[in-house]
Protein backbone atom coordinates (compact mmCIF):
# COMPACT_ATOMS: atom_id res chain seq x y z
CA UNK A 1 0.00 0.00 0.00
CA UNK A 2 1.30 3.58 -1.21
CA UNK A 3 1.43 6.27 1.52
CA UNK A 4 1.11 9.79 0.15
CA UNK A 5 2.28 12.86 2.26
CA UNK A 6 0.17 15.56 1.70
CA UNK A 7 2.45 18.70 0.96
CA UNK A 8 1.84 22.14 2.79
CA UNK A 9 0.86 24.98 0.60
CA UNK A 10 3.58 27.11 0.57
CA UNK A 11 3.04 30.89 1.80
CA UNK A 12 3.83 33.00 -1.22
CA UNK A 13 7.32 34.76 -0.91
CA UNK A 14 6.87 38.11 0.75
CA UNK A 15 7.44 41.34 -1.72
CA UNK A 16 10.42 43.17 -2.48
CA UNK A 17 11.03 46.28 -0.67
CA UNK A 18 11.40 47.54 -4.20
CA UNK A 19 7.61 46.21 -5.27
CA UNK A 20 6.21 48.01 -1.54
CA UNK A 21 7.59 51.02 -2.67
CA UNK A 22 6.26 50.30 -6.52
CA UNK A 23 3.06 50.12 -4.93
CA UNK A 24 2.90 53.23 -2.87
CA UNK A 25 4.04 54.93 -5.50
CA UNK A 26 1.37 54.18 -7.38
CA UNK A 27 -1.14 55.24 -5.32
CA UNK A 28 0.53 58.60 -5.40
CA UNK A 29 1.11 59.35 -8.81
CA UNK A 30 -1.21 62.34 -8.90
CA UNK A 31 1.43 64.16 -7.04
CA UNK A 32 4.65 62.38 -8.13
CA UNK A 33 6.75 64.53 -5.19
CA UNK A 34 4.36 63.77 -2.68
CA UNK A 35 6.16 61.68 0.21
CA UNK A 36 5.87 58.11 0.39
CA UNK A 37 3.84 57.14 3.74
CA UNK A 38 6.35 54.51 4.94
CA UNK A 39 5.94 54.19 8.69
CA UNK A 40 4.06 50.75 8.36
CA UNK A 41 6.42 49.13 6.17
CA UNK A 42 8.91 46.36 6.64
CA UNK A 43 12.21 47.47 7.97
CA UNK A 44 14.09 47.52 4.88
CA UNK A 45 11.91 49.01 2.68
CA UNK A 46 10.79 51.55 5.12
CA UNK A 47 14.46 52.20 5.30
CA UNK A 48 14.56 52.63 1.32
CA UNK A 49 11.52 54.50 1.23
CA UNK A 50 13.29 57.85 3.87
CA UNK A 51 15.95 57.48 1.21
CA UNK A 52 13.67 57.82 -1.67
CA UNK A 53 11.81 60.31 0.28
CA UNK A 54 14.87 62.63 0.84
CA UNK A 55 15.30 62.77 -2.98
CA UNK A 56 11.87 63.70 -3.57
CA UNK A 57 11.87 66.13 -1.06
CA UNK A 58 14.94 67.58 -2.82
CA UNK A 59 13.22 67.69 -6.14
CA UNK A 60 10.22 69.17 -4.66
CA UNK A 61 12.43 72.19 -3.50
CA UNK A 62 14.01 72.76 -6.90
CA UNK A 63 10.90 72.83 -8.05
CA UNK A 64 9.45 75.24 -5.84
CA UNK A 65 12.80 77.18 -6.06
CA UNK A 66 12.39 77.05 -10.02
CA UNK A 67 8.70 78.18 -10.08
CA UNK A 68 9.71 81.42 -7.93
CA UNK A 69 12.37 82.01 -9.89
CA UNK A 70 9.94 81.85 -13.21
CA UNK A 71 7.95 84.37 -11.23
CA UNK A 72 10.57 86.53 -10.31
CA UNK A 73 11.98 87.09 -13.67
CA UNK A 74 8.43 87.65 -15.14
CA UNK A 75 7.94 90.21 -12.40
CA UNK A 76 10.94 91.98 -13.22
CA UNK A 77 10.58 91.50 -16.92
CA UNK A 78 7.23 92.73 -16.93
CA UNK A 79 7.69 96.30 -14.96
CA UNK A 80 10.46 97.71 -17.40
CA UNK A 81 8.12 96.68 -20.47
CA UNK A 82 5.49 97.95 -19.08
CA UNK A 83 6.95 101.52 -18.41
CA UNK A 84 8.30 101.19 -21.81
CA UNK A 85 4.98 100.49 -23.63
CA UNK A 86 3.40 103.69 -21.85
CA UNK A 87 6.23 105.57 -22.52
CA UNK A 88 6.12 105.31 -25.96
CA UNK A 89 2.30 105.50 -26.23
CA UNK A 90 2.12 108.53 -24.37
CA UNK A 91 4.41 110.14 -26.64
CA UNK A 92 2.57 108.51 -30.05
CA UNK A 93 -0.63 110.05 -28.67
CA UNK A 94 -0.18 113.28 -30.11
CA UNK A 95 2.10 115.91 -32.39
CA UNK A 96 4.66 116.95 -29.16
CA UNK A 97 7.32 119.85 -29.23
CA UNK A 98 10.75 117.87 -29.75
CA UNK A 99 12.09 118.18 -26.73
CA UNK A 100 9.56 115.89 -25.24
CA UNK A 101 10.15 113.39 -27.63
CA UNK A 102 13.56 113.76 -26.99
CA UNK A 103 12.71 112.71 -22.82
CA UNK A 104 10.49 110.11 -24.05
CA UNK A 105 13.08 108.04 -25.97
CA UNK A 106 15.52 108.78 -23.70
CA UNK A 107 13.26 107.42 -20.97
CA UNK A 108 13.00 104.45 -23.47
CA UNK A 109 16.37 103.86 -23.84
CA UNK A 110 16.74 103.74 -19.88
CA UNK A 111 14.56 100.91 -19.70
CA UNK A 112 15.97 98.76 -22.77
CA UNK A 113 19.64 99.38 -20.83
CA UNK A 114 17.82 97.95 -17.64
CA UNK A 115 16.36 94.97 -19.78
CA UNK A 116 20.02 94.52 -21.30
CA UNK A 117 21.47 94.39 -17.89
CA UNK A 118 18.81 91.79 -16.62
CA UNK A 119 19.31 89.51 -19.36
CA UNK A 120 22.84 89.79 -19.33
CA UNK A 121 23.08 89.03 -15.81
CA UNK A 122 20.33 85.92 -15.68
CA UNK A 123 22.76 84.61 -18.40
CA UNK A 124 25.87 84.58 -16.24
CA UNK A 125 24.02 83.23 -13.18
CA UNK A 126 22.38 80.21 -15.30
CA UNK A 127 25.51 79.41 -16.90
CA UNK A 128 27.85 80.29 -13.60
CA UNK A 129 25.39 77.13 -12.05
CA UNK A 130 25.61 74.89 -14.90
CA UNK A 131 29.13 74.83 -14.77
CA UNK A 132 29.63 76.76 -18.21
CA UNK A 133 31.43 80.08 -16.53
CA UNK A 134 35.28 79.54 -17.03
CA UNK A 135 37.33 81.43 -14.46
CA UNK A 136 41.25 82.43 -15.45
CA UNK A 137 43.37 82.63 -12.47
CA UNK A 138 46.53 84.05 -11.96
CA UNK A 139 48.84 85.77 -9.30
CA UNK A 140 47.12 89.15 -8.83
CA UNK A 141 48.32 91.76 -6.05
CA UNK A 142 44.65 93.03 -4.77
CA UNK A 143 46.07 96.48 -3.73
CA UNK A 144 46.99 97.42 -7.07
CA UNK A 145 44.31 95.95 -8.62
CA UNK A 146 41.96 97.63 -6.52
CA UNK A 147 43.73 101.39 -6.64
CA UNK A 148 43.53 100.62 -10.87
CA UNK A 149 39.55 99.58 -10.21
CA UNK A 150 38.08 102.00 -8.24
CA UNK A 151 39.97 104.81 -9.74
CA UNK A 152 37.35 104.26 -13.15
CA UNK A 153 34.52 104.69 -10.92
CA UNK A 154 35.62 108.40 -9.35
CA UNK A 155 33.28 110.26 -12.18
CA UNK A 156 30.89 108.13 -11.54
CA UNK A 157 30.39 108.86 -7.46
CA UNK A 158 31.07 112.56 -8.58
CA UNK A 159 28.13 112.62 -10.36
CA UNK A 160 26.47 111.27 -7.69
CA UNK A 161 27.68 113.82 -5.16
CA UNK A 162 29.31 111.38 -3.16
CA UNK A 163 33.07 110.76 -2.13
CA UNK A 164 34.65 107.74 -2.75
CA UNK A 165 37.90 106.71 -0.41
CA UNK A 166 39.85 103.75 -1.02
CA UNK A 167 42.59 102.53 1.92
CA UNK A 168 45.12 100.28 0.89
CA UNK A 169 48.14 98.67 2.76
CA UNK A 170 51.71 99.53 2.06
CA UNK A 171 52.69 95.58 1.66
CA UNK A 172 51.08 93.84 -1.79
CA UNK A 173 48.69 91.58 -0.88
CA UNK A 174 48.77 88.26 -3.52
CA UNK A 175 45.48 86.46 -4.24
CA UNK A 176 44.79 84.31 -6.81
CA UNK A 177 42.04 85.03 -8.83
CA UNK A 178 40.42 85.94 -11.79
CA UNK A 179 41.09 89.62 -12.10
CA UNK A 180 38.26 90.18 -14.73
CA UNK A 181 35.72 88.44 -12.31
CA UNK A 182 36.81 90.47 -9.38
CA UNK A 183 36.21 93.70 -11.05
CA UNK A 184 32.82 92.29 -11.69
CA UNK A 185 32.35 92.24 -7.86
CA UNK A 186 33.52 95.14 -7.06
CA UNK A 187 31.63 97.10 -9.73
CA UNK A 188 28.05 95.47 -8.45
CA UNK A 189 29.17 96.40 -4.86
CA UNK A 190 30.44 99.56 -5.49
CA UNK A 191 27.08 100.34 -7.75
CA UNK A 192 25.20 98.84 -5.13
CA UNK A 193 26.07 101.42 -2.37
CA UNK A 194 26.31 104.27 -4.81
CA UNK A 195 22.82 103.25 -5.83
CA UNK A 196 21.29 103.39 -2.01
CA UNK A 197 23.69 106.63 -0.89
CA UNK A 198 22.22 109.80 -0.98
CA UNK A 199 24.46 112.68 -2.04
CA UNK A 200 26.49 113.84 0.20
CA UNK A 201 27.47 110.64 1.75
CA UNK A 202 30.54 108.48 1.44
CA UNK A 203 31.64 105.12 0.50
CA UNK A 204 35.04 103.74 1.56
CA UNK A 205 36.56 100.74 -0.08
CA UNK A 206 39.71 99.00 2.35
CA UNK A 207 41.66 96.18 1.55
CA UNK A 208 43.56 94.48 4.57
CA UNK A 209 45.85 90.89 5.13
CA UNK A 210 45.04 88.82 8.39
CA UNK A 211 46.52 85.27 8.80
CA UNK A 212 45.45 83.02 5.42
CA UNK A 213 42.63 85.65 4.09
CA UNK A 214 42.47 89.21 2.43
CA UNK A 215 39.64 91.07 3.38
CA UNK A 216 38.27 93.73 1.23
CA UNK A 217 35.49 96.28 2.55
CA UNK A 218 32.83 98.15 0.75
CA UNK A 219 31.24 100.23 3.34
CA UNK A 220 28.62 103.29 3.04
CA UNK A 221 26.95 105.81 4.82
CA UNK A 222 23.55 105.18 2.77
CA UNK A 223 19.71 103.92 4.02
CA UNK A 224 21.17 100.57 5.12
CA UNK A 225 19.25 97.40 5.19
CA UNK A 226 16.97 96.33 7.97
CA UNK A 227 17.81 93.32 10.24
CA UNK A 228 15.42 91.23 9.46
CA UNK A 229 16.62 91.44 5.38
CA UNK A 230 19.87 90.82 5.92
CA UNK A 231 19.62 87.17 5.54
CA UNK A 232 18.37 87.07 1.78
CA UNK A 233 20.23 90.29 0.27
CA UNK A 234 22.67 87.69 -1.89
CA UNK A 235 19.38 86.20 -2.95
CA UNK A 236 18.22 86.34 -6.52
CA UNK A 237 15.92 89.54 -7.00
CA UNK A 238 15.75 90.34 -3.21
CA UNK A 239 15.67 93.98 -2.48
CA UNK A 240 15.30 95.56 0.86
CA UNK A 241 11.68 97.29 0.55
CA UNK A 242 12.62 100.55 2.55
CA UNK A 243 15.73 100.79 -0.49
CA UNK A 244 13.13 100.22 -3.29
CA UNK A 245 10.60 102.39 -1.81
CA UNK A 246 13.25 105.30 -1.74
CA UNK A 247 15.68 104.37 -5.18
CA UNK A 248 15.18 103.10 -8.01
CA UNK A 249 17.28 100.54 -10.54
CA UNK A 250 19.50 97.80 -10.07
CA UNK A 251 18.35 94.13 -11.65
CA UNK A 252 18.13 92.05 -8.45
CA UNK A 253 21.15 90.27 -9.33
CA UNK A 254 23.79 92.37 -8.81
CA UNK A 255 24.56 90.57 -4.91
CA UNK A 256 23.96 87.35 -6.34
CA UNK A 257 26.39 87.39 -8.82
CA UNK A 258 28.63 88.62 -6.38
CA UNK A 259 28.22 85.53 -4.16
CA UNK A 260 28.68 83.38 -6.92
CA UNK A 261 31.70 84.28 -8.29
CA UNK A 262 33.53 84.88 -4.59
CA UNK A 263 32.71 81.29 -3.61
CA UNK A 264 34.17 80.08 -7.25
CA UNK A 265 37.29 81.57 -5.83
CA UNK A 266 37.09 79.74 -2.35
CA UNK A 267 36.13 82.83 -0.52
CA UNK A 268 33.01 84.36 1.44
CA UNK A 269 30.74 87.60 1.29
CA UNK A 270 29.01 89.14 4.28
CA UNK A 271 27.24 91.85 5.06
CA UNK A 272 26.31 94.22 8.23
CA UNK A 273 24.34 96.95 8.28
CA UNK A 274 22.08 99.26 10.01
CA UNK A 275 19.30 101.36 9.02
CA UNK A 276 20.05 104.78 8.33
CA UNK A 277 23.82 104.43 9.13
CA UNK A 278 24.95 102.47 6.14
CA UNK A 279 25.79 99.15 5.27
CA UNK A 280 29.39 97.19 4.77
CA UNK A 281 30.39 94.04 2.76
CA UNK A 282 33.02 92.31 3.15
CA UNK A 283 34.83 89.85 0.78
CA UNK A 284 37.72 87.05 2.47
CA UNK A 285 39.32 85.17 -0.43
CA UNK A 286 41.93 83.02 0.56
CA UNK A 287 45.84 84.33 0.47
CA UNK A 288 48.48 83.36 -1.91
CA UNK A 289 50.81 81.23 -0.33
Amino acid sequence: MAFFRRREKEAPPAPAPVEVLAARLAETERHPLKRIPVADLPPEAQALGERLNTRLDALASAEKEQQQFIADVSHELRTPLTVLRGTLEVALEEERPPEEYREAIGNALLEIRHLARLSQNLLFLARGQSGRVTLSFANLDLGKFLADSTRDLVPAADDRGLTLHVDLPGAPVLVFADADRLQQVLHNLLENAMRYTPAGGEIRVRLSARPGEACIEVSDTGVGIPAADLPYVFERFFRSDRARRAYSGGSGLGLSIVRWIVEAHKGTVGAESAVDRGTIFTVRLPLLT
